[in-house]
């Protein structure tokens, strides 16, 4: 053989040896796609679930996640139970209410999701004209709601429950996303609005920087007695601090529900608990996009176990961490 032929085939061979080699790394590997489903891109969910996207991407082996925009809380785990996503934010009213197949689920039946982890509290959020000092002034308003399929929405209508007042008609009633209401807001179009994120929603700050533009934030914490006697104490009572938002001078009673971070029951059990380890394992990353992620504690993360079924793969990393009773 000569030496040419020789280097050829040597370079055949090492080539054979390096595609192998590959093949048994994850270079070639399938990568496991999974989406989160999040919220309009005015609150928390949609930016704190980029964030979990980014973290789980860079420290998952093989996986690729990405956050999606959605309607909210209710189709979340509605997009859980058809499987066009994966993982989802929503309000721990909604899970329980999906888990009984109650509610806005009578009609899809019980789905069966898994918490991974309490993040924060979502803060009921009612926006109003100076003119309305409570949520029955809201009588011959016109007023949003916020979009059908969403928390902001179910919120709004337990708000609304407990104070006697019916938004099929006493009211003009808007059921658009908590952007479309805000803009509508802005440009005088709506008397009032509802809607619950974390602590501070874009949308608000958007507004507090709308020159010449009057509003307020109601106390609502008032309805909430009416609001445990009816759906139980998964709602409790919170504040708005002052100087949250621009002219925000006093405090804001409110009420909040908790935010969960939720898996379909037969989502794979180390899977779960990849993703679990890494919230808590780069929680820097996750607060250096929105500080609402400063608030997930191995402890605040289980303080729904007793409420809400935990998926095994979480459950499992909790026990590890010793926070699991």
């Amino acid at each position: 053989m000569s030496t040419k032929q020789g280097r050829y085939w040597f370079s055949v061979i090492a080539a054979v040896v390096t595609i192998s080699a590959l093949l048994c790394t994850d270079t070639f590997a399938q990568v496991r796609r999974i989406s989160i489903g999040t919220a309009d891109t005015g609150g928390v969910y949609y930016i704190y679930g980029g964030a979990i996207a980014k973290v789980i991407s860079a420290n998952v082996a093989g996986t690729l996640a990405t956050a999606e925009v959605t309607p909210g809380a209710v189709d979340n785990v509605k997009m859980l139970q058809n499987g066009s996503i994966d993982l989802a934010f929503t309000k721990s009213d909604v899970a329980l209410e999906a888990i009984k197949g109650v509610g806005p689920f009578a009609v899809t039946g019980k789905v069966q999701v898994r918490v991974l982890a309490v993040l924060y509290p979502d803060i009921a959020h009612v926006v109003v004209t100076p003119s309305i000092n409570k949520l029955e002034d809201m009588k011959g308003k016109h007023i949003s709601t916020s979009a059908p399929g969403s928390g902001h929405e179910m919120v709004a209508l337990k708000l609304l429950e407990a104070a006697g007042v019916n938004p099929l008609k006493d009211f003009r009633r808007e059921r658009i996303s908590l952007s479309e209401s805000a803009n509508a807001f802005k440009d005088r179009k709506l008397d009032g609005f509802f809607f619950a994120t974390g602590l501070p929603a874009s949308a608000m700050l958007d507004l507090g920087a709308t020159p010449g533009l009057s509003y307020k934030l109601l106390d609502v914490q008032s309805y909430l007695p009416a609001i445990i006697k009816k759906h139980g104490r998964i709602y409790y009572a919170a504040v708005i601090p002052k100087g949250t938002y621009r002219g925000q001078e006093t405090d804001v009673k409110t009420i909040a529900v908790p935010v969960l971070l939720v898996a379909p029951e037969k989502m794979d059990e180390k899977l779960v608990y990849a993703v679990t380890k890494t919230l808590f394992e780069k929680k820097a990353d996750l607060v250096a996009v929105h500080k609402e992620a400063n608030k997930l504690t191995l402890k605040s993360a289980v303080a729904l176990a007793e409420v809400l079924p935990f998926h095994p793969g979480a459950t499992r990393y909790y026990k590890e961490k010793g926070v699991w009773k």
